[in-house]
């Protein structure tokens, strides 16, 4: 019973797990192979929905407002994290992972099937009807629009995006957890390994969704952009599924949040009982193996009155040392998430080059601004395109894809051959440190940029239909913030979600994943939320589509860089306090005669 205990309530990749690796189950390896390829074609299919979503329904088949259009994408985002902690729950404590993954793909590709409909004219006037208004162009948009004049066929789109996120997210929560227990008994390299190729494979499939697939619904219609990623997640799914004989497929373990409800309700309800029977002296003068000083959340248990067992009540406090990790990371996922949205605003107030391409004008669906503003004669033509300014998130991409194998097979098996143990925890603080990087390089940029716009060093270039003021200087200034958001992800996001599996009891694996991704959905939308606060400084400005030149966009991100500054400073306090609180109570440990099994601790994390 004791053995049964130690393995339930001790870190999976403790230390005397460590340096024992012998490969037995060859079966692994297959699994995990379907689990990569099928987040690469998972990955492939979302970002080719939130790649362009806003210039979608901001287009003239829709010709929804930019702030509805951006704020349906802010909802999709936000339901999409959301749902992690519903398709966590739904795993540990109804269908198990398999079910739940499979499950959630079905929706998932039940709701991205209506998208390449929408994106047809045909079948678009079939599902949403004719239009009961004129379409109005944007600058004829006035304050007294209505709702539904801007917003046609809002009352299907919704849905779509709603069910859409329902699936993401309950795949998001558990695909991660399921691979990871495909070599829990491989030992902790080989769980490092595949913590390291799941996110490869994550940027893998962002690679090809903004390179390829992004480019396609923006030069040859939507109905193409959004079949590729429908087809996407069919393959993926049918990877996912041929995989089933090689896998490690677990039971569900029981209602988890119900029972750490119940024992945090039940340890608040024995306060008075623990101070009446542990703080009143004794007239024993001496004690024969005396029980432990207990903590509140100890009062649930059965040793201490209580009704649960000790491994359940262990649970609840490991999820209580796990949730201030996540709590601490929330302002890296604000510096994060400036990739996608104030990044590329500063990336359009500069000078982006153009590129030539030679393309046939017997495509009625060509529908790029290039081919709009150029005369293309019939047969061939040479057109003249600018690069999306989203392209530079492939910076930040193919970083990934290089550092993590590098990673891996080199510096980390290195440093390990020389006991310098790099913990998961010193991986989060070095990763949290060059996202500070990233932003402040930022905001510096940002000064230099203004400074320029001031002096009247600018060009005007058209980029979809709306005419930018950009200072003289090349986009490829902002390389480097972007390759240190990079290096910071390889460090924190990918030990981020190593931290979120190993530290989690085994009946929590899947519920603690989704709420490591539900954090970095507060995160983006906390960014989002700052960004509308300093709209009050005038440091953001609503003038000339968005225009950032009137503005202070470089106090944004510093300020967003003192919040970076004072996680990282909070975030080491908190590990060394973590560190010395282990140590002591190993000592205490020692001193009441445990054997050297029960002092090992997982360094692992530490």
């Amino acid at each position: 019973m004791k053995e049964e205990q130690q393995e339930e309530t001790t870190p999976l990749l403790s230390p005397q797990r460590r340096g024992t690796y012998r490969p037995h189950n060859s079966k692994y390896k297959w699994a995990c192979a379907a689990i990569l390829l099928a987040e690469t074609f998972e990955r492939i299919a979302f970002y080719g929905i939130t790649a362009n979503l806003v210039l979608f329904l901001n287009r003239g088949d829709f010709l929804w407002t930019s702030y509805n259009a951006a704020n349906a994408l802010f909802i999709f985002m936000g339901l999409s994290y959301l749902m992690c902690v519903f398709g966590g729950w739904l795993a540990d404590t109804v269908l198990g992972r398999f079910r739940t993954i499979v499950i959630s793909f079905v929706v998932y590709i039940l709701g991205i099937m209506f998208l390449p409909m929408l994106g047809h004219e045909g079948m678009r006037g079939k599902l949403c009807g004719g239009r009961s208004w004129v379409p109005v162009e944007p600058s004829n948009v006035t304050k007294h629009t209505t709702n539904d004049q801007e917003q046609y066929c809002d009352s299907l789109i919704y849905p779509i995006i709603a069910v859409i996120a329902i699936g993401t997210g309950s795949v998001k929560a558990n695909i991660a957890p399921f691979g990871a227990d495909q070599v829990k008994d491989e030992g902790p390299e080989v769980m490092r390994m595949f913590f390291n190729w799941f996110y490869w494979s994550i940027n893998a499939g962002v690679l090809l969704s903004l390179g390829a697939v992004a480019f396609i619904q923006q030069n040859m219609g939507f109905f193409y952009g959004f079949l590729i990623p429908a087809v996407s997640l069919g393959v993926a799914l049918i990877l996912f599924v041929l995989g089933h004989p090689a896998y490690v497929c677990r039971a569900p373990s029981g209602s988890v949040l119900t029972n750490v409800f119940r024992i945090i309700m039940e340890a608040c309800r024995s306060r008075r009982r623990r101070r009446r029977n542990y703080s009143q002296p004794s007239d024993i003068d001496t004690v024969v193996d005396p029980l432990p000083s207990p903590t509140w959340l100890d009062m649930a248990k059965v040793r201490y009155g209580g009704s649960f067992h000790e491994s359940s009540v262990e649970d609840v406090k490991s999820l209580g040392k796990i949730l201030p990790v996540f709590i601490v990371l929330i302002p890296y996922w604000m510096v994060y998430f400036q990739m996608q949205t104030t990044f590329q605003l500063q990336g359009l107030h500069m000078r982006i080059p153009p590129f030539n391409i030679t393309v046939k004008n017997n495509n009625p669906e060509l529908t790029t601004q290039a081919v709009h503003n150029n005369t293309v004669p019939n047969g061939s033509g040479l057109v003249k395109m600018q690069m999306p300014a989203a392209w530079l998130t492939l910076f930040d991409a193919l970083l990934l894809l290089i550092l993590i194998p590098v990673m891996d097979r080199v510096v980390y098996p290195w440093m390990d051959r020389r006991g310098c143990h790099f913990s998961v925890l010193k991986r989060i603080s070095l990763g949290m440190f060059f996202g500070l990087c990233a932003v402040m390089c930022a905001g510096g940029l940002e000064t230099y940029r203004l400074h320029l716009v001031q002096s009247n060093h600018t060009v005007n270039q058209t980029i979809s239909n709306a005419s930018f003021e950009a200072a003289d200087m090349w986009i490829w200034w902002q390389i480097p913030q972007y390759s240190l958001i990079g290096v910071s992800e390889v460090f924190a996001s990918v030990a981020g979600l190593e931290f979120a599996y190993a530290a989690a009891p085994r009946s929590m694996h899947s519920i603690i994943m989704g709420l490591f991704f539900f954090t970095s959905g507060i995160g983006s939308l906390l960014g989002s939320g700052l960004l509308a606060l300093v709209k009050k400084f005038d440091w953001v400005k609503d003038v000339d589509h968005g225009n950032i030149n009137q503005g202070h966009l470089d106090y944004y991100f510093f300020v967003l860089g003192g919040l970076q500054f004072l996680s990282f400073v909070v975030f080491n306090i908190v590990a060394v306090s973590f560190h010395r609180a282990k140590m002591k109570q190993q000592k205490q440990q020692a001193g009441n005669g445990f054997g050297p099994r029960h002092l090992q601790r997982s360094s692992y994390i530490e």
